[in-house]
């Protein structure tokens, strides 16, 4: 019933691109925010990070930043190991030197500074760099151990391999890991404070660049729960992009969503499912911390977002559309008991069934729905819908007389009008008409229709 894919999918599915292992374990684990002040904060941050990107004169540093978050590694599992008094190995060892080091270089620019609080972690490169030459590599250094440089400059002098020179030698070079290891715990905790950071950077980064990238804006949380969400202009990125490489224009809508539920009617070209993916990909990415697909947003939050669109998943699970459905709507209703406050998203609910029975199912459940104050869009096709509730419809085909049956998707106005008659618009056989359909069978569809 909510997004069926994780976060990080679908936000790279939009052209996200963090660029650290550490920055997508980050992103895997974004919170879905309830906390305005919380998500205001957020946006604040990456207002400020467009600023940055924004501005030429950062471009330098920008491409410099970027490069050093896509060096760094995941590290949890090696500070772990340092806490936990282990003693470190080579590569352990290095991966702090190499991230250490990373955390130093970027500590020096003020656009970082201005973003987040990166601790000094210069303590560590100390004690992994003892002649402080700051070169990214790791090494049991001479310096580290006169004994351990007097044995290898002895094997090094003979022809032959002293096995007793090198087990001294092995034994001094552990030795000197479980040195190494006791001096750098005292900073596990603040080498792990950098990771986090460098994680959020990451990830801001990310959503600052998809924002100007995508057009996305800023959206204002409406602190008062039964609010109104009002989108203007809001738009699906993906769809938008795909028509804009087939030469084809797209038509951002307004939308508002009250504290009620909306019976969505329209023809079926009339792009209903696509408003009620356009606004869970909003809503998600509004409560994950991004900005929103929109010219402006207002948006209340809600406890989660729930989704009955068909998929394949349903058939997967050996389930009919019907079962499927009735299962998700049970998922509603139970979330409803709880006292949670979803948005809910359906579309063409109950259509496998019959027309009498399918029409009482939908007007049951939007009369449900409204005297719980549900949050809610419902699509269908259905006649006689008796439920009393807000309806809107597509407004559907327009400049009928000039219509280009090869491109009829350019006369369709996507746009949600209110729909007071509350019955559907047929417009399904003026379709059939334009493109094409036998003239016989629009015939006598339409003596049916009229009889």
């Amino acid at each position: 019933m909510v997004y069926s894919k994780s976060p990080l999918k679908f936000l790279e599915d939009l052209g996200l691109e963090v660029r650290s292992s550490v920055g997508r374990a980050y992103l895997n684990n974004l919170p879905f925010l309830k906390d305005a002040s919380a998500l205001t904060q957020e946006y604040q941050q990456i207002a400020k990070t467009i600023s940055i990107l924004n501005n030429t004169e950062n471009n330098k540093v920008v491409n410099h930043v970027m490069h050093q978050l896509s060096e760094v590694q995941d590290i949890h599992g090696t500070l772990t190991n340092l806490k936990q008094y282990s003693t470190l190995n080579d590569i352990e060892l290095f991966e702090i030197k190499h991230f250490a080091l990373i955390v130093e270089d970027l500590r020096q620019y003020d656009i970082i500074s201005t973003l987040v609080e990166l601790p000094d972690t210069m303590d560590a490169v100390d004690v992994l760099d003892p002649e402080k030459e700051r070169i990214d590599t790791f090494f049991i250094y001479d310096s580290y151990s006169t004994q351990l440089a007097e044995i290898r400059k002895k094997m090094k002098a003979s022809e032959e391999i002293d096995a007793e020179l090198f087990h001294q030698g092995t034994e001094l070079e552990d030795k000197i890991r479980e040195e190494l290891s006791t001096k750098l715990r005292p900073y596990a905790d603040q080498l792990q404070q950098a990771l986090n950071q460098m994680a959020y950077l990451d990830v801001l980064f990310a959503k600052s660049v998809l924002a100007i990238k995508l057009g996305l804006t800023q959206p204002t949380i409406l602190i008062d729960s039964d609010a109104t969400s009002d989108y203007k202009g809001i738009f699906h990125p993906q769809i938008k992009a795909l028509l804009k490489e087939q030469g084809k224009e797209y038509q951002p809508i307004n939308v508002d969503i009250p504290n009620a539920p909306t019976l969505i009617t329209g023809i079926n070209m009339g792009g209903k499912t696509v408003i009620l993916r356009t606004l869970a990909l909003a809503q998600y990415m509004c409560q994950f911390g991004f900005f929103v697909p929109a010219v402006s947003a207002q948006i209340a939050l809600v406890d989660d977002i729930m989704m009955c669109i068909d998929d394949d998943q349903n058939h997967l699970q050996g389930l009919s559309s019907f079962a499927a459905e009735m299962k998700n709507i049970n998922l509603v209703l139970s979330a409803l008991s709880e006292g949670k406050r979803p948005l809910v998203l359906i579309d063409e609910l109950a259509r496998t069934t019959n027309p009498t029975e399918g029409s009482a199912i939908v007007s049951a459940v939007l009369e449900i729905f409204r005297e719980q104050n549900v949050r809610a869009f419902v699509t269908s096709h259905y006649d006689h819908i008796k439920a009393t509730c807000r309806r809107k419809r597509v407004k559907g085909l327009t400049n009928l007389q000039d219509i280009d049956a090869n491109h009829i998707e350019r006369h369709i106005d996507y746009s949600l009008v209110d729909d007071a008659a509350g019955e559907v618009p047929h417009e399904a056989l003026r379709i059939a008409e334009l493109l094409g359909t036998n003239p016989t069978l629009i015939q006598r569809a339409n003596t049916f229709l009229n009889e």
